[in-house]
C-alpha cells in the first residue's frame, strides 16, 4: 500500500509539473475580427443597430399528413411514416444569430465555420429595410501549439464579396484568422446612417 501511495504521489507531481510548464495561450478563442469605416476610409461607428446572422443549408425530413401540421425533423422518423405521414427530404436554409443588436459598432468579432469553405453572413440593420450579405471565402487548418494545449482551428482568408445596400466595399486586412486578435477584415459603409 505504501508503494502505491508513493507511486501515485510521484505520478501526480509529474503531471502537475508537465501541465505547469506548458506555455498555452490564455485567450484561445479563434474569431474573425472586423473593423468598420466610413466610405472615406476613416474609422467610424455604424450609427445603426447591427445584427449578424449566418445562413446555413441543412437537409431536413418533412412529414405531411392531411389535417395535420407539417413536421420538420433533422433525423428520419420511421414512427411518423408508420402512422401515415408522407416523407420528403428538403434542403432548408436556417439562420443563426452571431451578433444581436449591437449599437454604434466600430468593430466586431465573429466565429468562423470549421469545415465550410464559404461563410455567408447576413447584416441586418435597424434603419435600413434590406440586409447586406457578406460571403467570406477561407480555408481552415488545425493548429497545435503543444500537445498539452490541445488543437485549434485557424483559417486563411482568400476573398470577400458583399452586396452594396449599406456596405460600400470590404477588404482583407490580415488573412490569418487565429487567436492573436488582429483585425482581419475592414468593412466600409457607404453611409453613417445618422
Amino acid at each position: 500500500m505504501k508503494q502505491f501511495l508513493l507511486l501515485s504521489s510521484v505520478l501526480t507531481m509529474l503531471v502537475a509539473v508537465a501541465c505547469s510548464t506548458a506555455s498555452c495561450p490564455m485567450d484561445t478563442v479563434v474569431t474573425c475580427n472586423y473593423s468598420f469605416y466610413n466610405a472615406d476610409g476613416e474609422q467610424s461607428p455604424l450609427y445603426d443597430t447591427l445584427t449578424v446572422t449566418i445562413r446555413k443549408d441543412i437537409q431536413a425530413y418533412v412529414y405531411r399528413k392531411t389535417g395535420k401540421n407539417d413536421t420538420i425533423l433533422r433525423q428520419r422518423s420511421t414512427a411518423l411514416i408508420d402512422s401515415g405521414y408522407t416523407e420528403s427530404v428538403e434542403s432548408l436554409s436556417i439562420d443563426t444569430i452571431l451578433l444581436n443588436r449591437k449599437v454604434n459598432a466600430t468593430s466586431m468579432s465573429i466565429p468562423m465555420s470549421y469545415y465550410r469553405s464559404v461563410d455567408t453572413l447576413v447584416f441586418h440593420y435597424g434603419k435600413i429595410l434590406l440586409p447586406d450579405t457578406v460571403w467570406l471565402f477561407h480555408t481552415g487548418y488545425t493548429h497545435v501549439e503543444t500537445p498539452e494545449c490541445g488543437s485549434y482551428r485557424f483559417h486563411n482568408l482568400s476573398e470577400i464579396r458583399t452586396t452594396d445596400r449599406c456596405i460600400d466595399r470590404a477588404t482583407i486586412a490580415d488573412p490569418s484568422v487565429n487567436y492573436q486578435g488582429n483585425i482581419n477584415l475592414n468593412i466600409y459603409f457607404n453611409t453613417n446612417n445618422e
